[in-house]
């Protein structure tokens, strides 16, 4: 039922259009074939451009190809283009008088076509009024398939409030009542239609007789008109001969779409008889049945002129193929692995042996080298050998095979025995085995569950894990830990105790001052946010921030950070202080619409300037491929508030996107500005930064300023601002106002 739904719906939607545009034109190509002759292009091509002086020549010249090409005798003539723009009164009149005098077998073209990219209002197109009254129009109307893969024409339209027939359906005689849209049979190959230069026709350079009781469609072929359109496997092609091929097609029959339902019926059919046939050649047979309905059958149809979709049938027999071919490789392998014929983990977890037995996870670390010095036949030798090894001096022992993984239930209790007889094991492992002629060092890694009260599932899931760790690790085993249950229900919970930490006064905003690197001013400071937890004391910041992340839970806490931080830098300012805050912001609250309208209010709730607010922005690689934080990032700093690069220097956070981002300040990592008296590239890097920041007009700030030393060539090389233990640490509000109030031109370490 699955399988059916999801081809029915990518049937419906036409999901598979591309691919089936692909497959009918591989179809077309296999059986190509040349058009009647009877219907001729007159091409407006390079020749003409040349001799006439441009494409833009006078109507004249068309009035003299209309009675050039009448006078040798062909049966009508349609011109593929609207004529709807006005020129001289000389030249249309003359245009006009021609189209006049072979009234009813000349006509214009007329079409629908989007007016604006985005409005979705269809504005049509006529020949002026002097040109309706002197010839009729038909429809050049017709829409690419996605990717311009290929094309289908209209039967008829509606312009003036009648029905119009398109200009294949009027070379073909077909009754204008037709409505709808057709794929013309793109097996006619273009370049075998008749084919001649517009100048050489209004010059009489082309013999009559190719001409006489031809049916004659004019139209742009030179490359500059850019009016080619491209069909799969036939390449670029001027629009008159699509219009010539779905004559020629309408001539030889009516196409018929009977779309993707029949194909789906026939598969959903044969997709039965394959699942529930337990005989191969029954199952067998649907398949080539299948094929030939999917791939042979479509070919002689397309030659008929009737167009089916495959591809959602295709699709829902390959998952009804696959799906059984793996529910019968799941019973083959229910209780057994195929390569060594030892039980599973499917076995494992529905037995009912050992279930007091001691779980050992075994991993090979080394598995993957040996793979690739070896063919797959030594992999069972090395599982056996591993197998045999284990199962010395043992009676109560029984091996399970994973995909990568040994999975051993010993009787042995979790204990001192166990854990010497697992070092023994190890130490037995060293010892090489010899494949064919070479000999191979083992190398095995251990995780250990000894809980007998929880599920077998989770058991195999435990164990398997401290066998990674311990391999990663490189440690002989690894025991499962229940306490890390409770951790992991710990990070589960954080969530929803956030909401009730920012209402409880939990979290609480500190702030570490910053300050002018030449006078030592502390001139503003940064928001950091806390969470002094009752029970479990001081949460780092790493450990929540990125859990509300990822739960979508990061708008409130950053609002509560930014509201604080703004708070307490407003009461400073208040003091009669010049003072500015910076608060980090993740860049998933780029995304969010009215994040500038919050600010604006926070701001405004306190009183604060926004040029006085800095948002520090860390994860600056995800912003460049996503315009739409990109565009907040402007709008903020369209409106004063800064916008600093955090954490420069590392990760993404490169001299790329200081040229990309739109931003007001570079702020420098710690590991580089820590040591630059004493290391020579690291003060070069420093130093390089800072002229290139400058030259962009943006501010530097170095985070990381412990010393005086340190400070003293930041200044020499012109930093702007420093951050650190010598400014100091992150403290509480009270307490950085009384610094600021103290001595604002005084580095301190407090």
């Amino acid at each position: 039922m699955a399988a059916s739904a999801i081809a029915t719906f990518c049937g419906a939607i036409e999901l598979g259009e591309p691919l089936e545009d692909i497959l009918k034109g591989a179809r077309d190509v296999v059986r190509s074939q040349p058009a009647s002759g009877n219907i001729i292009v007159i091409g407006v091509d390079d020749k003409t451009a040349t001799e006439l002086g441009g494409v833009s020549f006078s109507r004249t010249v068309d009035a003299q190809l209309v009675d050039r090409l009448f006078a040798a005798g062909v049966k009508s003539v349609y011109f593929d283009r609207a004529y709807s723009d006005p020129t001289t009164v000389a030249a249309d009149t003359a245009f006009a008088t021609a189209l006049a005098k072979h009234r009813g077998r000349v006509y214009l073209g007329a079409m629908t076509q989007v007016s604006g990219q985005n409005s979705g209002l269809l504005s049509t197109i006529l020949p002026i009024p002097q040109f309706r009254k002197a010839a009729d129009y038909r429809s050049l109307n017709g829409f690419r398939t996605p990717f311009a893969l290929s094309a289908k024409l209209t039967f008829s339209d509606t312009f003036e409030g009648r029905d119009v027939p398109s200009i294949s359906t009027a070379m073909a005689v077909l009754p204008t009542s037709r409505t709808g849209f057709y794929r013309p049979d793109w097996s006619i190959q273009a370049n075998t239609v008749p084919t001649y230069s517009f100048v050489d026709i209004v010059k009489g350079r082309i013999d009559k007789r190719l001409l006489a009781g031809r049916t004659v469609v004019v139209g742009p072929t030179a490359p500059r008109l850019n009016d080619y359109q491209q069909l799969v496997f036939q390449g670029w092609i001027p629009g008159a001969f699509f219009h010539v091929i779905g004559a020629e097609t309408l001539l030889r029959g009516t196409p018929v779409n009977y779309g993707w339902i029949p194909a789906i019926l026939v598969v959903i059919g044969l997709g039965c008889v394959y699942l529930w046939a337990s005989a191969r050649r029954v199952r067998t047979t649907a398949v080539i049945i299948a094929l030939a309905a999917l791939v042979a059958l479509p070919a002689f149809l397309d030659a008929a002129l009737i167009t089916v979709d495959v591809l959602p049938a295709l699709l829902l027999f390959l998952i009804v193929a696959y799906r059984g071919l793996m529910l019968r490789r799941i019973e083959a392998s229910e209780r057994t692995n195929p390569l060594t014929g030892l039980l599973n983990i499917h076995a494992l977890r529905n037995g009912t042996v050992f279930r007091d037995a001691t779980l050992v996870a075994i991993k090979l670390r080394n598995q993957s080298e040996i793979a690739a010095s070896f063919d797959e036949s030594v992999g069972d030798r090395i599982i056996q050998e591993v197998c045999r090894r284990l199962t010395i001096g043992q009676t109560e022992t029984e091996i399970y095979h994973g995909d990568d993984t040994l999975l051993w239930m010993t009787s042995l209790p979790m204990g001192l025995e166990l854990a010497h007889h697992i070092e023994g094991l190890h130490q037995l492992s060293k010892r090489s085995i010899t494949l064919d002629g070479r000999d191979v060092d083992l190398s095995l890694a251990f995780g250990i569950d000894a809980d007998f009260e929880r599920p077998m599932t989770s058991r195999i899931g435990s164990a398997m894990l401290c066998a990674e760790e311990a391999s990663q690790a490189n440690d002989i085993w690894k025991l499962y830990d229940p306490h890390r249950q409770d951790e992991a229900a710990w990070a589960l919970s954080l969530m929803s105790r956030l909401d009730h930490a920012i209402d409880t006064q939990e979290l609480w905003v500190a702030f570490q001052p910053k300050a002018s690197a030449a006078s030592g001013e502390i001139i503003g400071a940064e928001a950091l946010v806390r969470w002094q937890h009752p029970t479990r004391g001081l949460i780092s910041p790493d450990q929540f921030i990125p859990v509300a992340e990822e739960a979508n839970r990061i708008d409130r806490l950053t609002e509560f950070v930014l509201d604080r931080a703004v708070e307490g830098a407003a009461s400073i300012t208040a003091l009669g202080h010049s003072f500015s805050i910076a608060v980090n912001l993740s860049t998933q609250m780029l995304l969010r619409p009215d994040l500038s309208e919050m600010i604006d209010t926070i701001l405004a709730r306190h009183q604060f300037p926004h040029a006085s607010l800095t948002l520090e922005i860390t994860e600056t690689g995800q912003l460049v491929s996503s315009p739409l934080k990109l565009a907040m990032m402007k709008k903020l700093s369209q409106r004063g508030i800064q916008v600093s690069i955090d954490d420069y220097g590392t990760g993404n956070a490169t001299l790329e996107y200081l040229k990309l981002l739109p931003s007001n300040e570079v702020k420098i990592d710690r590991r580089f500005v820590f040591n630059i008296v004493n290391d020579q590239l690291d003060r070069i890097l420093v130093e390089s930064t800072i002229d290139v920041a400058h030259n962009l007009g943006r501010t530097v700030v170095a985070e990381g300023v412990e010393s005086e030393a340190v400070r003293a060539a930041l200044v020499g090389m012109g930093c702007d601002v420093i951050q650190g233990f010598l400014v100091g640490k992150p403290v509480d509000l009270e307490t950085l106002k009384r610094r600021v109030g103290i001595g604002r031109g005084q580095l301190r370490t407090g």
